[in-house]
């Protein structure tokens, strides 16, 4: 079976740049058998006109939750559909992802390798670059022995141009919709290691991607993420969360905390001090030391208030 008919594709957006999310579009459909767009944000029934003549004939369909929930649920909800539609794979992408023609059937082929292989890959991903094609920092190897060609295993993949076997993500269980954005597919890939599946990045898939607001770059070659002040609360708060979970690793807890220090510093200075950022990182560090997750609305209108 064609990986075309073997997989739908959901495209997760809010309030998109509409001319990327087209050519989107128009990159999956010749190897897609539906692209479902989840808008968490309105789209109006000329830009669903204009989405459908992307895809130029393959299906094309808007799900609309009304408000947005942020991204685990949609990811939930996007493999729902495509569970029950009999699809073998989910593409999950984000508006900021561009992946090159052709990139659909190549990771579906490296499912089948590594299964053959004995493997039980539950996500391969593609090699994200950013768009001038430099290829972004790596995620850490997992040990084991290459199985297929041009393919590495890793603790977790970012979740945009990733291809899901919908048996595996089944067994795994779903994304954590309470953390709504930053390291819900941190958190599933690791789960799916620690429950006999794996996760790989397919060295020779090279996708556009666009991280933040771009890049800090640091002394030594270091680099963080650039994020605005309600992504700072919603990385930090989910990162601490994610500290009492025993399917993380050791490593990954032990290289949270001593980053934490610089991390808090860095972001501090980059925003000037700004009390927007220092209350986004107070909120966050505060609701992540207690476990407490969920839809972060109440901060973020806490957060915009300090504008007026």
């Amino acid at each position: 079976m064609s990986a075309q008919l073997q997989t739908i594709a959901g495209i997760v957006i809010y309030h998109p740049d509409e001319a990327n999310l087209i050519r989107l579009a128009a990159v999956l459909a010749p190897d897609v058998r539906e692209i479902v767009i989840y808008a968490n944000s309105a789209v109006s029934p000329q830009m669903e006109e204009r989405l459908r003549n992307s895809a130029a004939g393959t299906l094309l369909m808007v799900m609309r939750p009304g408000s947005n929930i942020g991204l685990g649920a949609a990811y939930n909800d996007l493999l729902n559909h495509a569970s029950g539609q009999g699809a073998t794979f989910l593409l999950l992408l984000d508006q900021d992802s561009l992946p090159p023609p052709g990139a659909i059937p190549k990771l579906a082929a490296r499912h089948a390798q590594l299964t053959e292989a004995g493997e039980k890959p539950a996500i391969v991903g593609p090699r994200p670059t950013d768009w001038a094609g430099e290829a972004l920092r790596s995620p850490p190897r997992r040990e084991g022995l290459a199985v297929a060609p041009n393919s590495s295993r890793v603790q977790f993949v970012i979740s945009s141009g990733s291809l899901i076997n919908c048996v595996a993500a089944g067994a795994v269980g779903p994304f954590r919709a309470d953390f709504f954005i930053d390291a819900i597919d941190v958190e599933w890939c690791m789960r799916a290691n620690h429950r006999g599946y794996s996760t790989w990045i397919a060295e020779d898939v090279l996708m556009a991607h666009e991280l933040g607001r771009g890049l800090i770059r640091l002394s030594f070659g270091l680099l963080l993420t650039d994020q605005p002040p309600r992504r700072l609360y919603t990385f930090l708060r989910n990162q601490l969360v994610m500290l009492r979970m025993p399917h993380v690793p050791l490593s990954h807890k032990a290289k949270t905390l001593l980053a934490l220090p610089l991390r808090l510093a860095v972001y501090l200075k980059h925003n000037r001090f700004s009390r927007e950022s220092r209350t986004a990182i107070w909120h966050g560090l505060i609701d992540g030391a207690r476990g407490r997750a969920g839809a972060p609305e109440a901060v973020f209108r806490k957060i915009a208030n300090l504008r007026h």
